[in-house]
């Protein structure tokens, strides 16, 4: 910090301990000694008060928030000079930010966001366009009350010369949130840069991915997404503003009426499924995380097996996986037993990871299921192995030869040794692609197994040597 020290007293604000600082300023708790006030005392930087520009971008966010009133927009109390120091008095907001609420049910973060649609549309309507909307701009009141802060970088079509604060070659935002449009001319952007950005917020936060990153479908990015939150998040991220939702009150209108559908009351308690357990157990402002239910919990994933294309099948299919625990054997089992056809192989997989030993009957039943037998014969692999019960598995995979290649790694977890001495006594005549996956289930083999594999099979090429060269 500079040699410069910062006011004691501020009119009748007395500035108490820092709060914090950043590249342009430095913020203190502030006690106003006649009103018993507690708020934020906002000093721009020693080091830049020589730059008029960004003394008068500093100070125009005092001016723009004394037009503005909303009960969601950060309340300002008093800007000026003290001294050498440019400064803004503010309401005081201590619950922290946006940051801490990411993976919250879909419906707790759209409540949480209307009043957000509400403060911006003010704005918007008194000709203040805020331009660099993200979640460390949404912080919380000490009862929970979600407020938009920071207008440095507002676009004010009711200032005179706005020229002096933007020039037309500088890019005003911040990158993940920020509209295409933006990239231009900043002075050219309306209220629909805010929609995007907004709709950026609730995707990442929704979803669990920044949609600049993955530029995905809710669904895609998180199997299990609300479909119409989806349609309403993907219409707010339309990259031409012509076809983006046109304002703030529509898309706080579109919001609310989702939290009003049947749909909504599916997602107001728990978090979509697959976030990882740092993401789902950080303290929020809603309180401490409800235990998951497994239905909650995988089955968003078996509706996106039902009915999404294939691309989403997979995702799902993998988030299913994930995201079982043990003890979810017997919602596993009847959803297997009841589901639809296309969700069984992801079914049995995760049966395989996280079932017991009552599991193992009804997937060894599925192996004559074409579609779902490789799964099944790698998941009763599985099964056997820790319930230690190979013998009763490898009773069922086993086949005259080498038999299909699909069983032939669940054989080698099992430590067939029949298998093994097909492989080696098959080797000769097998062709390059055989060999490939022969050696790759081949390394799963006791040692013993392994070695005598190795040896029968030296002088593997192509492709396969690299297989053979790992047993």
């Amino acid at each position: 910090m500079s040699a410069l020290r910062p006011p004691a007293q501020i009119g009748s604000v007395r500035l108490l301990e820092p709060l914090g600082e950043g590249g342009m300023a430095l913020v203190f708790r502030g006690e106003d000694r006649f009103r018993s006030l507690v708020s934020a005392v906002k000093l721009l930087r020693p080091e830049v008060h020589g730059d008029e520009g960004l003394v008068r971008r500093f100070l125009r966010e005092g001016e723009v928030l004394t037009h503005l009133s909303h009960p969601d927009l950060v309340e300002i109390f008093a800007f000026g000079r003290s001294g050498a120091w440019p400064y803004l008095v503010m309401e005081l907001l201590p619950g922290g930010s946006l940051k801490a609420c990411r993976g919250e049910a879909p419906a707790t973060l759209v409540r949480r966001l209307v009043p957000v649609c509400g403060a911006l549309q003010v704005a918007h309507a008194a000709g203040v366009i805020h331009r660099d909307l993200k979640p460390s701009n949404l912080l919380f009141t000490a009862d929970g009350r979600l407020k938009v802060t920071d207008f440095g970088v507002c676009l004010w079509e009711g200032e005179e010369g706005r020229t002096r604060a933007t020039r037309s070659q500088m890019v005003v935002g911040t990158l993940g949130y920020m509209a295409p449009e933006q990239h231009g001319d900043p002075r050219s952007v309306d209220g629909r840069c805010d929609v995007y950005a907004l709709g950026a917020i609730l995707y990442e936060y929704a979803a669990g991915q920044a949609y600049a990153q993955v530029q995905l479908p809710p669904a895609a990015a998180r199997p299990g997404f609300p479909p119409r939150l989806a349609g309403i998040l993907l219409r707010a991220l339309q990259p031409d503003p012509l076809k983006r939702l046109p304002d703030m009150a529509t898309f706080g209108q579109e919001l609310s009426i989702w939290l009003e559908s049947a749909e909504a009351a599916g997602w107001g308690a728990e978090p979509l499924p697959g976030y990882r357990a740092a993401d789902r157990e950080a303290a929020t402002l809603a309180g401490p995380r409800r235990t998951e239910g497994v239905e909650a919990r995988l089955g968003p994933y078996l509706d996106a097996l039902a009915t999404g294309p294939v691309g989403v099948r997979r995702s799902a299919a993998e988030g299913l996986c994930a995201a079982a625990r043990p003890g979810d054997g017997p919602w596993l089992l009847e959803s297997l037993r009841l589901g639809p056809e296309g969700a069984r192989f992801a079914l049995v997989k995760a049966l395989g990871r996280v079932g017991d030993a009552s599991a193992l009957a009804p997937v060894l039943s599925w192996l004559s299921d074409p579609f779902t037998q490789r799964e099944a014969a790698e998941a009763a692999a599985e099964l056997a192995l820790r319930a230690g019960r190979a013998s009763e598995a490898l009773g069922a995979l086993r086949e005259p030869g080498l038999g299909a290649p699909w069983r032939w790694a669940p054989r080698a977890a099992l430590g067939d040794v029949l298998w093994a001495e097909a492989l080696m006594s098959a080797w000769p005549g097998l062709a390059a692609p055989f060999r490939l996956q022969a050696l790759e289930a081949a390394r799963q083999l006791p040692e013993d197994l392994r070695i005598r594999v190795k040896a029968a099979t030296a002088g593997a090429a192509g492709n396969a040597r690299q297989a053979w060269e790992a047993l």
